[in-house]
């Protein structure tokens, strides 16, 4: 394949986004604007991880002179009545950021579909990197930060996109994509998927809209697809052994791109990581190290803290005492009871836990699920439950030592939580 240029033509349609500060439909936002479209947005929340300084709040009265009405599918599960969307919806205008994306943004380009249970992020945006470095020019949209492109979506100008591929609320059947990166599946979204067969079925049906001629690049999964096989180990700058893996499916891309290999392992190998997967903050002001990671699923959170361990292993070696503390806020209440069984053992890891409030998210119920649910079936020796910020922080200035290494972990509101610790 060859990388090509072409030029966006305007469009003089008027968008507006309903829940502008998520972590995909912000980056959708920017790219429409780029390509000429007229864009406002509005979100529940006046700043978010995603996006600072936005109109708080959500009115019919956005749909003053506007074409479209792009939403989150949150907002459709959550409350299909709210005047905003049901306004719109009954003069046939919305769409999610999905549908959009996939019928407006991606029309007329080769389309690079990452996908999985784990590890869509970092992939996504090690792809867009590659792609980059080689001069394809790619427009990419990922679900987290990216330093140098100062956001979580790119704008390039080829033919390029590369795009993180979600299977919540089955979005990315809006894809039709020319390349497909197929990571992992596990059963996820208990508040959508009634079990791991509902989830397969899915998987099936976004494969199926790959492109005539279309490449799939897979591990092994419960699927029918032949995984890569490689055994390459690379000299990362982010760690564990999640990463490697994830590299390994960035180098079959690029081979099969045919992209020089020494091009392929030099973008691979510095690549420096996205927002929130292992990202290091700092030293708080009594000297602990903090990370920050987005990881909320009981198999990514032992992935990471494993990654974590192997990395700290010789360094905390050298000192006597010195521990790694895991602080987890668990998403959703559903998802918590759906996969509770999944938290034995997942610590084993860490030498301290403290398990937080859980993030409500979608949920309308507790399903009774607290953050002693997790404590109990974990069974680790030295984990703690709390139901608010204050005692967590308690916790910290009485349990974490100087040099002790702390990671904050979870996909709502956690992120908070660890800027707040760098000031203990």
């Amino acid at each position: 394949m060859k990388k090509t240029k072409r030029v966006y033509f305007a469009s003089k349609m008027k968008v507006h986004f309903m829940g502008i500060g998520g972590s995909g439909m912000s980056g959708v936002a920017m790219l429409a604007s780029k390509m000429g479209y007229s864009v406002t947005g509005c979100d529940l929340e006046g700043s978010t991880a995603y996006q600072k300084k936005v109109s708080k709040g959500h009115s019919k009265d956005h749909l003053k002179d506007i074409d479209l009405l792009v939403v989150s599918p949150a907002v459709i599960y959550q409350n299909k009545k709210h005047l905003e969307y049901s306004t719109a919806k009954t003069r046939k205008m919305v769409m999610t950021w999905q549908e959009f994306l996939g019928k407006y943004l991606m029309k007329d380009k080769k389309v690079i579909a990452v996908t999985g249970t784990h590890g869509k992020s970092t992939t996504t945006a090690m792809v867009g990197k590659m792609l980059v470095d080689v001069e394809f020019d790619p427009s990419v949209v990922v679900g987290a930060r990216v330093e140098e492109w100062s956001g979580n979506a790119r704008y390039g100008k080829s033919d390029w996109f590369v795009v993180e591929a979600d299977e919540f609320f089955d979005n990315f059947l809006h894809y039709s994509p020319d390349v497909i990166i197929l990571n992992n599946i596990e059963f996820d979204h208990p508040d959508y998927f009634k079990d791991e067969d509902q989830v397969l079925e899915s998987y099936k049906k976004f494969i199926s809209n790959l492109k005539k001629g279309g490449k799939i690049i897979a591990n092994k999964t419960p699927l029918n697809i032949k995984p890569i096989k490689t055994n390459r180990t690379f000299n990362l700058k982010v760690m564990g052994e999640h990463n490697q893996q994830n590299a390994r499916m960035v180098f079959a891309l690029g081979k099969y791109l045919n992209i020089p290999e020494k091009k392929i392992v030099n973008s691979i190998e510095n690549f420096e990581g996205i927002g929130r997967r292992m990202q290091l903050l700092g030293r708080s002001k009594t000297g602990f190290i903090i990370y920050d990671d987005y990881a909320h699923h009981p198999t990514a959170i032992k992935t990471t803290l494993e990654g974590l361990r192997a990395e700290y292993k010789q360094s905390l070696a050298s000192y006597t005492g010195k521990k790694i503390w895991a602080i987890i806020e668990a998403h959703g209440y559903s998802r918590t009871s759906k996969l509770l069984e999944q938290y034995k053992g997942v610590f084993d890891g860490v030498d301290g836990v403290i398990v937080g409030p859980i993030f409500k998210a979608r949920d309308k119920s507790t399903f009774g699920m607290t953050p002693k649910s997790i404590v109990s079936v974990s069974a680790h020796n030295n984990i703690f439950a709390v139901d608010d910020f204050k005692k967590i922080a308690d916790l910290v200035r009485s349990k974490v030592g100087s040099d002790d290494i702390v990671i904050v972990m979870g996909a709502g509101k956690s992120y908070t939580w660890a800027k707040e610790l760098l000031k203990i």
